[in-house]
């Protein structure tokens, strides 16, 4: 499957073109015209239209009036009306349906086009069968499956970013349940889970909302007639936009970094509050991390109802430096009409560089339209799962519950494999682990649900519950970072190796013995450094000289740093997301929340002291073996890393496992499954 977005940019209007056709990848197809095919033609033309829609997982785009070769070539209105309605028909027969995203008048000479070829040519012949005309039409056309019970629906999961008193939640309630604000959280009191966010106002954990849109692009959410449950969204949807909500408040900022490193969104959606004047520390904060985790973002700026005119200037003006910024390299553009946001999405959706801004009010409803809108055609991000669906399962776990007369059921993402209810039982056992002593049992899927509708098989990528049974299943082993592995010879793992940039730390550099927090998919779990090898020392020193902390050491505290250090010109730029005097890192001093320096064991480094061996330093990349504090769990090769302390932040991949210790010797493995 080849997903590609709308080959639609802000040029393709002004040049009266669009990039040649691709004839056998993709769901884009590029047609002159469709009137009154032959039944031998219109057989083939259903059949192409069947792969564009499978390759496209359920979703194809057709250019009508466009030449093989991009340009713009046009039809009549009645010959535009005739090819639309061909299209539909062609549509029909699949299940599917056909909604007009936009429609332009080609204003150029009159051009010929070579019928063979299917190109454009400036010379104007008048004898040739087509000719591209000043007034004639070109329309994009999205043709969407519709769901059918041997279907699923297609999912993409939006994670909602921003710091605290931005209108995250009161925005999900707009969107979920068509529910204007009063001003006062009327909307967001629908999505808090606890007394305590009800009383406060503020999210403190990560929450889940839905929205569905139909096969014609209709929204269906809460406010839809008869619409009351997410399984009612579900039946009535062709494409389902999964929320998460998370946490604002600094004190909440481990659990925004669990959702969005093990929930796995294709895209974030950055919330700032046009009435603060500026971009607050933590929204750079969690805009940091999205840029850090390559996760697509988009912006959304709420309360303009109640921003003056210099608060909203000042806040706009703050948010375009930060995007625009050396480290970001972001094209930030103001959506105000549906042409900005359809040339938006095509770009944003193809290299994520410009991002698009939507001015809205959850209070008045203004522009909402726009975002709903938005929602429709994000399209699924392209991902190479083809190696990954052919090797064993591994179910990372979120979230574990215990349901009266079902039993224990988990929550999370599939990132490798295939599990199908209609497998044979043997096939449908998996080790479930590590527990605390790093051993696994066997379990049992005995159902799968997606979105609380039973769904007969999920693969790589996509998010679900499955209720499992176990002869030796307790309540005890059953913890968020857990996992469903299908390997013959699961294993867990105290200490590993990552290869990691360095984004932040202090003068001192990250050396043996720092502790911290390890972010690694559903992992997250407390870590020493063992030992730091520089890049330039890894690639020809001796490994001998790499210093280590004997395994016995007791665990060390963080040294937090006390000054900002800039970031070392010699850092990616993809990865250097701000000028250090606005980086994220930086708490603000007005800050409620303000780190705390733990008391380091004796023997432990001490601010101020000498790092013990190679440290590694802002800007610089290197290897380093960590060993978990409390428990094995288990990783794979290439898992993406997130260790962080503080104002500390190091990002990279796991390069090596170590399996354990025989006779004094690690053994190491290149691959995930610890064969």
């Amino acid at each position: 499957m080849s997903r590609t977005p709308s080959p639609w940019t802000e040029q393709s209007q002004i040049s009266a073109s669009l990039p040649p056709e691709v004839d056998n990848e993709g769901n884009i197809e590029y047609k002159l015209k469709l009137v009154d095919p032959s039944p031998e033609r219109f057989e083939h033309l259903v059949t192409q239209l069947k792969w564009r829609l499978a390759e496209g997982g359920g979703e194809a785009m057709y250019e009508i009036g466009v030449s093989d070769d991009g340009s713009f070539v046009g039809l009549s209105s009645e010959d535009m009306a005739a090819s639309v309605d061909t299209l539909r028909r062609m549509a029909s027969l699949l299940d599917a349906d056909v909604s007009i995203i936009r429609e332009v008048t080609v204003d150029q000479p009159p051009t010929t086009i070579n019928t063979t070829t299917g190109n454009a040519s400036s010379r104007y012949d008048p004898t040739k069968e087509l000719i591209s005309l000043p007034g004639n039409k070109v329309v994009e056309a999205l043709v969407r499956r519709r769901l059918t019970e041997d279907q699923q629906f297609m999912e993409i999961r939006v994670a909602m970013v921003g710091g605290q008193d931005a209108g995250k939640s009161t925005l999900l309630g707009y969107l979920t349940h068509g529910v204007r604000d009063n001003g006062r959280g009327r909307a967001r009191l629908n999505l808090l889970r606890h007394r305590h966010e009800i009383e406060t106002g503020r999210t403190s954990s990560i929450s889940h909302e839905i929205i569905g849109y139909d096969s014609a692009g209709v929204l269906v959410n809460y406010a839809t007639t008869h619409i009351t449950t997410w399984e009612q969204i579900c039946e009535s949807s062709s494409k389902i936009i999964t929320f998460l909500d998370t946490c604002g408040h600094p004190r909440y900022l481990r659990t925004t970094i669990a959702g969005l490193t093990g929930h796995a969104p294709d895209y974030a959606c950055l919330i700032v509050s046009a009435n603060a004047g500026g971009v607050p520390d933590m929204t750079r904060e969690h805009l940091a991390l999205t840029v850090m985790l390559a996760v697509p973002v988009f912006v959304v700026v709420t309360k303009i109802d109640v921003a003056t005119a210099d608060q909203l200037k000042r806040t706009i003006g703050s948010l375009l430096g930060l995007l625009k910024a050396p480290g970001n390299r972001k094209m930030p553009v103001v959506v105000k009409n549906e042409d900005d946001l359809v040339a938006g999405v095509s770009n944003f959706a193809i290299h994520a560089r410009e991002i698009p801004i939507f001015l809205v009010s959850s209070v008045t409803g203004a522009n909402m339209n726009l975002l709903s809108k938005l929602f429709n055609l994000l399209p699924k991000p392209v991902r190479n799962l083809d190696q990954l669906l052919e090797e064993p399962v591994e179910f990372q776990i979120e979230e574990v519950y215990a349901v009266p007369d079902v039993g224990y059921v988990v929550g999370g993402v599939l990132r490798a494999g295939r599990i199908n209810m209609h497998s044979p039982l043997t096939q449908r056992t998996y080790h479930f682990g590590p527990d605390a002593s790093g051993q696994f049992i066997p379990v049992t899927v005995t159902s799968i649900h997606r979105h609380r509708m039973p769904a007969s098989h999920i693969h790589t990528g996509q998010a679900a519950t499955l209720a499992i049974e176990g002869a030796d299943l307790v309540p005890v082993r059953l913890r968020k970072g857990t996992v469903l592995l299908g390997a013959d010879h699961p294993d867990a793992y105290y200490e590993f190796d990552a290869e990691l940039f360095v984004l932040y730390h202090s003068a001192q550099g990250l050396s043996a013995g720092f502790q911290g927090m390890v972010h690694a998919g559903s992992v997250r779990q407390t870590a020493r450094v063992v030992s730091v090898v520089r890049a330039t020392e890894a690639e020809g020193s001796d490994p001998k000289e790499t210093v280590s902390l004997p395994p016995s050491r007791p665990p060390s505290a963080p040294i937090l740093p006390t000054d900002a250090t800039p970031i070392s010109a010699s850092a990616p730029s993809s990865l250097l997301l701000l000028p250090p005097d606005s980086s994220p890192m930086t708490r603000s001093r007005s800050s409620p929340v303000r780190n705390k320096v733990p008391q380091s064991p004796p023997g432990s480094p001490r601010r101020g002291a000498t790092p013990r061996g190679p440290a590694l330093k802002t800007g610089e990349r290197g290897e380093i073996r960590f060993r978990f504090v409390h428990q094995p769990e288990h990783l794979r090769v290439g898992a993406q890393v997130l260790f962080r302390e503080g104002r500390t932040k190091c990002l990279g991949k796991v390069v090596r496992i170590v399996r354990g210790m025989e006779g004094g010797e690690a053994v190491e493995t290149e691959n995930g499954s610890g064969q």
